[in-house]
This record gives C-alpha cells, structure tokens and sequence, in this order.
C-alpha cells in the first residue's frame, strides 16, 4: 500500500505455469486490498495510542555525497501529504542563501521531482517538491508515526519523529541509519502526544474521509488555498496532486462538508 510491503502471499500449484495473467491480476488486487486495510489498522492504532516513542537525529551534511556544499539558512518542512504510489508533495519553507539553493539540491537528490514556490512570508520562501518513495517519511508512515520537526540549518540536518511503541520504532532506526550511516541519535524517549482535540474526533474525521479526500484537504492547506489572498489556485493545487481540477474540487468539498458537520453538529 501507498509503495510499503507490509508483507508476502505465498501461493503454489501442481502443475508449471499455473498462474496467467488473470490470476496474477486478482491475486494483485488482493494483495493491494490487504495491505489497504493492514494501513488503515496501523493509522487507527496510532491515532487511538497516547504514548509515543520520540527519536530525535542529529545528521551532519546530509548531502555531502551528492556534492552539495553545505547549505547556510534554514530549511524547515511544513507538512507532507502522501499521494499514492510511494510519492508525497512535501510543503516546506526556506531562509537566507537556502532559500536561493533549493533547486540545486532538487537537481542533485534522484527521489526529489520539481520544484514550485508559493511565495514569500515573513522572508521564509515557501515551496513544495514532489518526493518519491522517500526511505525514512515512506517509513515512518507505514507504522504510523510522525514527522515532528524536520530542520536543515547550517549545513545540518535535525529530525525528530513520533512513533508508536512496537516493532515500528526499531523499523524507523533501521531506515535512518540506512538512508544517513552518519546519523547520530540525540533523543529516545517515551512521552505523551499533545493534541488539541480528542482522540476520539480525530478518529472519527479519520474514519469519515476516503484518503483522497484528506488528501486534497491537507494540500490546499499547506499550499495556502484557504489563504486571502490565496497563496495557490485550485488549479495548482490539482497539479500537485497530479489530479484534475474537477476531481481536486470535488474531494475538497465532499472533504470540507464533513469537517463542517462534524463540528456544527455539536453546536446546534
């Protein structure tokens, strides 16, 4: 599901060649239909867990190997919001001669696919890249977990990362000291999530909204659609998703009604 194998159907015959297309076509979509659900358990389980395990990594010149100077400024990522085949349009912002640097980094990492700014705030450029089958956010999510604090500062990369107890955590190590040998880990530790809202709503909204649909709201966000003036069109906000415009709007409104019930409900 979404580029994570969460496992393998073994499946024989007595005969050779037992299996055509037809049957690897079927076995395919059972496979996908599994893994679907296996996802949507972890989210569920994540959501409903209090305690977390914090990793916190400290990554000296994360793209030294590619032959990118180290990078003054800072790079800080905003959101992610997964888009299906393993890819996610990463929304982040960037200060000082970072912010001048962004494409040159994008030209020298493979899994990094264009990139689009949306503007200036507070001298932060804002912009999004489209990253595909990124080792440790592919990771992270596929147990549930997430990304709290991704900083590239100086020439330094910081990241800290919520997961939930279990097999996951040991997961998350694996990917990182994979995906950086360099990688020190500053913090483990076991700690509360803090949230704003219930369990419970979150869950609910969870359980409400096809992916598609939390998606599309989650894009518009970070991409500053809601903003006045809006800081991305509809259109471009589509483009990100690789979807039509028709479609975007579609799943954003459908997404925007349920929100909206869910919390007007409550105050009539």
């Amino acid at each position: 599901h979404d580029g994570t194998t969460y496992g393998v159907l073994n499946v024989y015959a007595e005969r050779s060649n037992a299996f055509s297309g037809q049957e690897r076509a079927v076995l395919g979509q059972l496979g996908g239909v599994v893994g679907h659900a296996i996802a949507a358990i972890e989210r569920k389980r994540a959501l409903m867990c209090d305690d977390v395990v914090e990793l916190g990594f400290q990554i000296p010149e994360p793209f030294s190997d590619l032959g990118v100077d180290p990078v003054d400024g800072t790079i800080r990522l905003a959101g992610t919001v997964p888009v299906g085949d393993g890819s996610y349009v990463v929304y982040s912002s960037a200060t000082g001669e970072a912010s001048q640097r962004i494409g040159e980094i994008a030209d020298r990492l493979p899994h990094w696919d264009g990139v689009e700014f949306r503007g200036d705030d507070d001298g932060e450029q804002r912009f999004e890249i489209r990253i595909t089958e990124p080792p440790v956010l592919s990771t992270v999510a596929s147990v549930g977990g997430t990304i709290v604090e991704a900083v590239l500062e100086n020439g330094h990369y910081h990241m800290t990362v919520q997961v939930p107890p279990g097999d996951g955590v040991r997961q998350v190590l694996d990917t990182v000291r994979g995906a950086y040998p360099d990688a020190e880990m500053v913090l483990r530790r076991q700690t509360t999530r803090d949230s704003g809202i219930t369990k419970q709503a979150v869950l609910d909204l969870s359980e409400a909204l096809t992916d598609r649909q939390l998606a599309a709201l989650r894009a518009a966000y970070h991409a500053g659609f809601f903003e006045w003036p809006r800081d991305a069109s509809g259109e471009e906000v589509a483009e990100s998703l690789d979807v039509a415009a028709p479609t975007f709007h579609q799943h954003l409104r459908k997404a925007e009604q349920t929100v909206f019930d869910s919390i007007l409900a409550t105050l009539v």
